[in-house]
């Protein structure tokens, strides 16, 4: 079974999940976050600033009793929370470019998981050095951005928190993959290991995550009907 599916849920991913049901179901009326924190979750606090946040859609085997990722897509910018979740929950089912879009069909199979990302730190930059290991593991994502092999070209490439041990990546291995990501395939070794030549700044940043599949989802739907 993935982990997501043990995360709990929250007005943020019912939110995500309501706001691609109505795009297939356009006939459904708006619900505001407000609404849906009052009646389904009354003891959530809801955030007042800006936020930044990733969505991912899973969907759930023919074949195993898991979810396999169908679409994640997010911005670091800062946005209003519910223009944020429903603008990234449109853009993650439909514009991921790894998959094709998600389809009515399959809304059922689904699994939505709200990202919020906080608490970003530059622990590295160009002129005033640092560390870059200066985070933990399963706890922090990482944001590089970097020269390129020939200092023609600024890159950048990140990894949400959770993908570093999913993957069984030890933090070398965190940096050359973001930097093989960011598209220096060729080079990344080199580049690692003479990073104050190359490294321009290092953010680190935690992520506070929550999850709702389709059956929770129903349930919840029915319950702001009533």
């Amino acid at each position: 079974m993935d982990a997501s599916q043990q995360l709990e849920s929250s007005p943020y991913a019912f939110y995500a999940f309501y706001t691609l049901y109505r795009h297939f179901h356009p006939a459904r009326p708006p619900i505001s976050l407000r609404r849906i924190q009052s009646t389904l979750y009354p003891d959530f606090k809801l955030k007042r600033s800006e936020v930044s946040l990733f969505i991912t859609w899973q969907k759930k085997s023919k074949h195993q009793n898991e979810y396999v990722l169908r679409g994640c897509i997010g911005t670091f910018a800062k946005l209003p929370v519910s223009l944020a979740i429903e603008r990234y929950s449109i853009i993650a089912a439909m514009e991921d470019s790894r998959f094709s879009p998600i389809s009515q069909k399959e809304t059922k199979s689904l699994n939505c998981c709200c990202n919020m990302l906080a608490n970003f730190e530059a622990i590295y930059d160009q002129d005033d050095k640092g560390d870059i290991m200066n985070w933990e593991l399963g706890k922090h994502g990482i944001e590089l951005k970097f020269w390129n092999g020939k200092k023609t070209k600024i890159l950048s490439a990140t990894f949400l928190p959770d993908v570093m041990t999913e993957q069984g990546w030890d933090k070398e291995d965190t940096f050359l993959n973001l930097i093989e990501k960011a598209g220096s395939w060729s080079n990344a070794v080199d580049i690692l290991a003479n990073y104050e030549e190359y490294f321009i700044r290092v953010i680190r940043y935690e992520g506070i995550k929550s999850a709702i599949n389709y059956d929770e989802f129903e349930e919840k739907v029915e319950l702001l009907q009533t």
